[in-house]
C-alpha cells in the first residue's frame, strides 16, 4: 500500500491531506512443481537424468529434425551405424573432454606426488574434444559445423552426418531443439513492473551497502520522488530475489556461518518491510542456507517468522518458474549460468542465455560439474514452456536483450546484477518487455 499527499481545493493551499494508492493486482500462479517434486533418493546413480534427458529430448528433436532435414535420412542409434561413410542422423548427449576439468582422481594422485596444482576458475583448452553418446556408446564428432568451445556437456542435439573407417563421426550438420511454441502474450491495460534483485548479501560484515538497502525498501514503499513517480511505482506487481539474499556469490570467502546465524534478525526484517508493500518471492542462493544441489529447495520458513505474517511473502525454489499476469518467467540464481563460462569459451551472459533457450535446457552441465540431485524419471531442467521473461541472478553487471526466435517467441533476457556490488535492480516492463536498472548508489 502507497502513500502521497495531494492538496485540498476546498482548503487553503498550504493545506494537504494523504490519498491512499493501491498496489496494483495480477494473477499469479506458482508453475514450479517439477523443482518441487523431485524426488531426493540418493541411492540412485546420476546415469537416470542423462537417460531421461535424451529420451525426452529425442521426442522433442523429432518434429524438429523433419522441419530441417524433412525425411532425406535415416535417424538411428550408434549402435545401428553399419555402412561407412553413409550419411545418416544420430540424435545424442554431447560430452566434452577437457583436460583441465577437475578431477578427484586426479587430484588424489597429485597430492600423493606432492606436486602443487594452481587454481582455476576456467577450464578450457585448445586440447578439448567433443564425443557424442547415447545410452549404450559413444562416438568422437569432427567437423566445421560445431565449436567445441562453444558447447558444453550435457547438450542433447541432432547431428547429420557419417561415420569414416576410424570410427569418427563427421559432422555436415546440426539440430538444436530450439526455443520451443510461445503462447500469445496477453495484452495489458496499463503498465505492470516485475522488480528483480540478487546478492543482497545481508549476512556479510560489510556495511556499505545496507544504506542502499534501505533506499531499496523506501522506494518499494513509495516513499520518495513526485505524486506522479509514486503513482508509477504502485504500479510494482512483484518482487523477486533471485538468490544470493544472505551471502553473494562476490562475497562467499568472507562471509562464515557466525555471520549467517547473527543476520536472520536483519534477514526477516526485510523481509517482512519488503512483503508490507509488495509481493515477494525468495529464492535461495548456492551460499544460502539451503541444500546446494539443484534444484534447490525454498529457504525453510523459521528463517522468517515476521514476514511468514504476511501472504505476500512466498518461499520459492531455485530454479524458479511462475506466470505473472499471464506472463511466464523462469529464472535461476545462476549458478548454471557460471558453470557453463566456466566450462567454454562463452564470455557474454547473455549469449550464454540464448544458447540456453536454443538448448532448450536451462543447466545441461547438471549434474557433471553443478550439484544436483540424482533425478530418476524426469529431467526438471528441461525448458518445456517458452518464458517471456528469462533470468539468471548474481551476475557482476546488469544487462538485457530481447531474443526473438524462427517462430516469433520474444523473450526478456535479464542479467540480474549483484546487489552488494552494484547497488542496482531490473525493471521488467510486463506491457511491452521493456527493461531498464535502477541504481541506489
Amino acid at each position: 500500500m502507497l502513500f502521497r499527499t495531494q492538496p485540498d481545493k476546498s482548503k487553503s493551499e498550504d493545506t494537504f491531506q494523504p490519498l491512499e494508492l493501491e498496489r496494483h493486482n495480477v494473477d499469479y500462479k506458482d508453475r514450479s512443481q517439477r523443482f518441487y517434486q523431485v524426488s531426493r533418493d540418493f541411492s540412485k546413480q546420476y546415469a537416470h537424468i542423462y537417460s531421461a534427458r535424451l529420451n525426452t529430448f529425442r521426442n522433442i528433436l523429432d518434429s524438429v529434425i523433419f522441419k530441417k532435414w524433412s525425411n532425406k535420412y535415416k535417424i538411428l542409434k550408434l549402435c545401428e551405424l553399419r555402412e561407412k561413410d553413409t550419411t545418416c542422423i544420430i540424435v545424442g548427449t554431447l560430452f566434452k573432454l577437457q583436460e583441465l576439468k577437475p578431477s578427484i582422481l586426479k587430484q588424489l594422485s597429485d597430492q600423493l606426488e606432492i606436486i602443487p596444482q594452481p587454481s582455476r576458475t576456467h577450464f578450457v583448452h585448445d586440447s578439448d574434444t567433443i564425443v557424442l553418446e547415447d545410452e549404450l556408446q559413444r562416438i568422437k564428432l569432427v567437423g566445421d559445423c560445431i565449436d567445441v568451445h562453444k558447447v558444453v556437456t550435457g547438450v542433447v542435439c541432432a547431428i547429420l552426418g557419417s561415420e569414416d573407417e576410424d570410427g569418427i563421426f563427421t559432422i555436415k550438420d546440426i539440430c538444436w531443439a530450439g526455443c520451443n511454441i510461445q503462447k500469445p502474450l496477453p495484452t495489458l491495460d496499463s503498465d505492470k513492473y516485475i522488480v528483480l534483485a540478487s546478492g543482497l548479501n545481508m549476512a556479510s560484515d560489510a556495511s556499505e551497502h545496507l544504506f542502499s538497502l534501505h533506499l531499496f525498501v523506501e522506494w518499494l514503499a513509495g516513499m520518495s520522488g513526485t505524486a506522479q513517480y509514486q503513482e508509477e511505482l504502485s504500479k510494482i506487481v512483484r518482487v523477486i530475489i533471485a538468490g544470493g539474499l544472505f551471502v553473494s556469490h562476490s562475497n562467499e570467502m568472507t562471509v562464515t556461518e557466525s555471520n549467517v546465524i547473527s543476520s536472520v534478525d536483519s534477514v526477516d526484517s526485510f523481509c517482512a518491510a519488503v512483503s508490507s508493500v509488495a509481493p515477494l518471492d525468495i529464492m535461495p542462493g548456492c551460499n544460502d542456507p539451503a541444500g546446494v544441489m539443484l534444484p534447490q529447495k525454498p529457504l525453510h520458513y523459521c528463517l522468517f517468522p515476521k514476514a511468514m505474517g504476511y501472504k505476500s511473502f512466498n518461499r520459492v525454489s531455485n530454479p524458479y518458474e511462475c506466470e505473472v499476469a499471464g506472463f511466464l518467467c523462469l529464472g535461476s540464481s545462476g549458478e548454471p549460468l557460471k558453470d557453463i563460462m566456466r566450462y567454454s569459451k562463452l564470455d557474454d551472459p547473455l549469449e550464454v542465455m540464448t544458447k540456453t533457450l536454443q538448448w532448450r535446457h536451462m543447466a545441461p552441465t547438471c549434474p557433471d560439474t553443478v550439484p544436483c540431485t540424482p533425478c530418476t524419471d524426469t529431467d526438471p531442467f528441461t525448458i518445456y514452456n517458452c518464458p517471456t521473461l528469462y533470468f539468471s541472478g548474481n551476475c557482476e553487471e546488469f544487462a538485457t536483450d530481447l531474443y526473438e526466435g524462427d517462430g516469433g517467441q520474444r523473450v526478456r533476457l535479464v542479467c540480474v546484477p549483484d546487489f552488494c556490488l552494484t547497488k542496482t535492480v531490473a525493471l521488467v516492463n510486463l506491457a511491452n518487455l521493456e527493461c531498464y536498472s535502477m541504481s541506489f548508489s
